[in-house]
């Protein structure tokens, strides 16, 4: 087989949320690069026209807040409307907020939860059918390595992020007949503006390149890589499935 057999996206339309910088950024670059159409989905406009500038299939810039109970429903109505049929849907979109237990209350447990699970659940629910009815689909689900390993401060994150490796399991056990995979991809430190304070803070960053056996952070092109792959023909027999990209991170843990 071809490279483009294994991993080429020509013809297809991918959906990525949390698109403006960062991961989200990473792996539309990487997804346009492999041949496909990118809509890209962010709260922030101007930052979303300005990856979209570097972008060459002809991709679409959507404004969204998930975060918001109608936003998944709405974002995917207005992605169909403007590139028609979805094909990839990149479950891209959280947050990260360290809060001892005690800190925790029920709203900042509320807020981890949608944000980081129930929007990606709602836009699987509301694109997925479709794939299934087309008889192909790629949903990949960004967690991360906080879902299959402890840590302080972490439980309302956790708890987000092993729900989704949960989920991935089940969706790809419904939808695996009709052609649709869903895998989870699970990212361990990267350096993104999400975790910039952690990465600035010198005593941490040693601490997760002692416990990282490659020795570094990882860096956003990292994760693009192993999306393009799940998102692509190269993946066909490989769902339910959890890609731990972690530099090693949680073999050593």
């Amino acid at each position: 087989m071809t490279l483009d057999q294994l991993f080429g996206l020509a013809g297809r339309t991918a959906l990525v949320t949390g698109a403006t910088r960062g991961i989200g950024e990473a792996m539309a670059q990487s997804l346009d690069a492999a041949g496909a159409r990118v809509i890209l989905a962010g709260r922030d406009r101007q930052r979303l026209d300005q990856v979209a500038s570097a972008l060459e299939h002809d991709p679409v810039v959507l404004t969204a807040d998930l975060q918001d109970p109608d936003g998944p429903t709405s974002l995917a109505r207005e992605a169909r409307a403007s590139a028609g049929a979805i094909d990839i849907l990149i479950n891209n979109a959280g947050g990260s907020w360290n809060q001892a237990l005690s800190d925790v209350d029920d709203e900042s447990w509320d807020r981890t939860l949608r944000t980081n699970l129930t929007a990606a659940f709602a836009l699987t629910r509301e694109l997925a059918p479709t794939m299934a009815e087309r008889g192909w689909g790629r949903v990949v689900n960004v967690a991360s390595v906080m879902g299959l390993v402890g840590d302080t401060h972490s439980s309302a994150y956790a708890a987000s992020k092993g729900g989704m490796i949960a989920m991935t399991r089940s969706l790809a056990a419904e939808l695996g007949r009709d052609g649709v995979t869903v895998n989870t991809l699970c990212p361990g430190w990267v350096e993104t503006d999400l975790v910039s304070d952690l990465h600035s803070d010198d005593r941490f960053q040693q601490r997760v390149v002692r416990r990282t056996p490659v020795r570094r952070w990882g860096v956003p092109a990292d994760m693009a890589a192993a999306a393009v792959f799940l998102s692509g023909p190269g993946s066909a027999f490989m769902t339910g499935q959890t890609l731990v990209v972690d530099g090693g991170l949680s073999a050593t843990w």
